[in-house]
């Protein structure tokens, strides 16, 4: 069957001395693996589609016993320009996909979830939301759609004890306004590095109760450090 969608890749590793395998979160069918043949090559040019984090419209005859698929045509869709040259973002970013690369099944479709993503990526290339507030909204929506939404009445499931949501002076505000969809309504210069701290804490317990060796994500360390920073 014939796949054109577009997709968002999530990673991409060398495959022999030519080829390239990807990654990537499509929004019709979930995470897919590519393989690109020849894509090392110098002739060849469709190796700067596959980096991590690029936007691209991809078409391919999908086999559903092959586990690598084999690319017919790609294309960018989006090209950011301005994400690079923050650290920050680009730190932020990383986690983001390595997150949804660990809790994505194959050939699992969340297409509410890709088009989240995608507007995740715009706030980051625009600057029109902060980092942090972009990324703690992503991990609430990752949840939600997985079937976890989180009930800040509830810290206790199964005898696993979530942090106190309610210990600085702003935390458990935010988090209902990022669980209810309500970003625009939180005043970032009132989130104080305490608050910081326990969104990010909180946040990332939820993750780990949900998902297995979730702690064992190395870029989300890193991200915890930026994200807790003054």
């Amino acid at each position: 069957m014939i796949v054109n969608t577009t997709a968002i890749v999530l990673k991409t590793f060398p495959y022999g001395e030519t080829s390239l395998i990807s990654r990537c979160f499509t929004k019709e069918k979930g995470k897919v693996s590519f393989i690109i043949r020849g894509a090392q090559s110098k002739k060849n040019l469709t190796a700067p589609y596959f980096q991590p984090l690029s936007h691209i419209q991809i078409i391919y005859n999908e086999k559903e016993k092959r586990d690598l698929q084999i690319v017919s045509k790609v294309n960018f869709v989006d090209i950011w320009l301005k994400i690079s040259s923050s650290l920050k973002k680009m730190t932020l970013l990383q986690s983001i996909l390595e997150i949804t690369d660990f809790t994505l099944e194959i050939n699992d479709p969340h297409p509410t979830l890709f088009t989240i993503l995608i507007d995740i990526v715009s706030y980051f290339e625009k600057g029109s939301v902060e980092p942090n507030l972009a990324f703690w909204f992503y991990e609430c929506e990752l949840l939600s759609e997985m079937g976890f939404r989180i009930d800040l009445t509830n810290n206790k499931i199964n005898g696993y004890s979530f942090p106190d949501p309610d210990e600085g002076e702003n935390s458990l505000k935010v988090l209902q306004h990022l669980i209810n969809r309500r970003v625009d309504q939180i005043i970032f210069d009132n989130v104080s590095k305490k608050d910081k701290k326990i969104i990010s804490n909180y946040l990332y317990q939820q993750l780990c109760y949900h998902f297995e060796r979730f702690d064992h994500l190395k870029s989300f360390k890193v991200a915890r450090d930026v994200l807790n920073s003054v």
